[in-house]
C-alpha cells in the first residue's frame, strides 16, 4: 500500500478562513449601515475625530497610502466623513466625521466588540490573554516585510 502523504495545512489558509468569517459575521452586523466595508478604519477616524491624518491612519491600520486614499474616497462620498485642511501643516488634511457618520460610530463599537468576544470565546478562558499576546507578538515580530504589495479589499455581496 503506498504511503499517504501528510496534509498540510499553511497558517494564511487559515488566517484567510478566519478573516473573512471575521468580515462576515461583522458585515453582517452592520449590514443595517449605509457602509458595507472600512469600519474599523472608521471606527478609528472617529476615535480620533479632527486629529489624524491619512498618514497616521495607514500606520494604524498598518496598510498603504494608496489603499488609504481608496478607504478615504469611499468614506467620504458616503457621507462618513470629511477632509479638513491642517492648521498647521498646509499639505496635509485631518480626517473629520460628519454628523452623519457620528451616529453610526456607537454601532460600529459594539459590532467589533461583539465579533471579537465570537471569536475569543473560542479559547478557553484560562488561555484567552496568553493566545492574544501570543498573536500579537506574532504580527509585531513579522512586522512590514519586504516584497509584492498584498490588499485585502473586501465588500459585502448579498446587497
Amino acid at each position: 500500500m503506498p504511503k499517504i502523504k501528510e496534509q498540510i495545512t499553511p497558517l494564511g489558509k487559515l488566517f484567510a478562513l478566519l478573516t473573512k468569517q471575521y468580515l462576515s459575521i461583522l458585515g453582517t452586523k452592520l449590514s443595517d449601515l449605509p457602509i458595507d466595508r472600512y469600519f474599523y478604519a472608521f471606527w478609528v477616524i472617529s476615535n480620533n475625530d479632527g486629529k489624524i491624518t491619512s498618514k497616521r491612519l495607514a500606520e494604524i491600520t498598518q496598510t498603504d497610502k494608496v489603499f488609504i486614499v481608496r478607504i478615504i474616497k469611499y468614506l467620504t462620498e458616503k457621507g462618513f466623513i470629511q477632509r479638513l485642511k491642517h492648521p498647521e501643516d498646509k499639505r496635509s488634511f485631518l480626517l473629520h466625521v460628519t454628523e452623519k457618520g457620528r451616529k453610526y460610530t456607537p454601532a460600529i463599537e459594539k459590532a467589533l466588540i461583539e465579533t471579537d468576544k465570537i471569536f475569543t470565546s473560542a479559547i478557553s478562558a484560562d488561555k484567552k490573554a496568553d493566545f492574544l499576546s501570543e498573536i500579537t507578538n506574532m504580527a509585531n515580530k513579522i512586522g512590514p516585510i519586504e516584497g509584492d504589495r498584498i490588499v485585502l479589499e473586501y465588500k459585502r455581496l448579498n446587497n
